[in-house]
């Protein structure tokens, strides 16, 4: 198996590839983001984002990026927030039409999550041709053990129920499962307590 390590900024092209190809089919990013040109608006949102986020030392990788980890820290949730999904400016290229969908949705997506510490997981991907090889189990425990050395909480979402079992398996428990609302996505709210 591949080292797990914090990415660097030369990473973010097979990064944001990842994320673009493995998270393509997420009920999440299909609601959120407009139609046309889906796959090259979270492309887009991904380049920024996952950026942002690399620069800050959140992005864990394996096997050269085909497989990434997003971890937010406890701390970091303001910090986070304030990044948004397109930079300043970029709103039409990334959320166009749906801008006003957007924030809403993740608007109602944030209220579930608990107000005490914790880390968010907030996405994880593996590129399609290495899905099924342990690379996503792998950074899954790379990401919780140093959760339990710190004491600290895994909060996450998902719009897939195949995703949900998978992360109980992690020890993850389902707070809520609910629609969102307008004919949103069905989400599962998970939290897991340190080991």
């Amino acid at each position: 198996m591949s080292e797990i390590r914090t990415a660097t900024l030369d990473d973010v092209p097979s990064v944001v590839d990842t994320m673009a190809t493995a998270l393509a089919n997420e009920a999440m990013l299909r609601w959120s983001y407009p139609e046309d040109d889906f796959e090259g608006r979270i492309h887009r949102h991904f380049s920024y984002y996952d950026r942002e986020l690399t620069r800050r030392g959140w992005v864990r990788i394996i096997d050269g990026g085909a497989g990434a980890a997003v971890w937010i820290p406890h701390d970091m949730r303001e910090e986070d927030a304030a990044i948004g999904a397109a930079p300043p400016g970029g709103e039409e290229s990334i959320l166009g039409s749906r801008a006003d969908r957007h924030a809403s949705f993740w608007t109602w997506v944030e209220e579930h999550r608990p107000e005490t510490p914790h880390e968010h997981l907030s996405h994880i991907g593996v590129a399609p041709n290495k899905q099924g090889t342990g690379l996503g189990s792998a950074l899954m425990r790379d990401g919780l053990e140093r959760a339990d050395e710190a004491r600290i909480p895994v909060w996450l979402e998902t719009s897939k129920a195949r995703n949900a079992a998978l992360y109980e398996r992690f020890g993850f428990e389902v707070v809520a499962d609910e629609d969102a609302p307008e004919g949103g996505p069905h989400i599962w709210f998970m939290l897991r307590p340190p080991a």
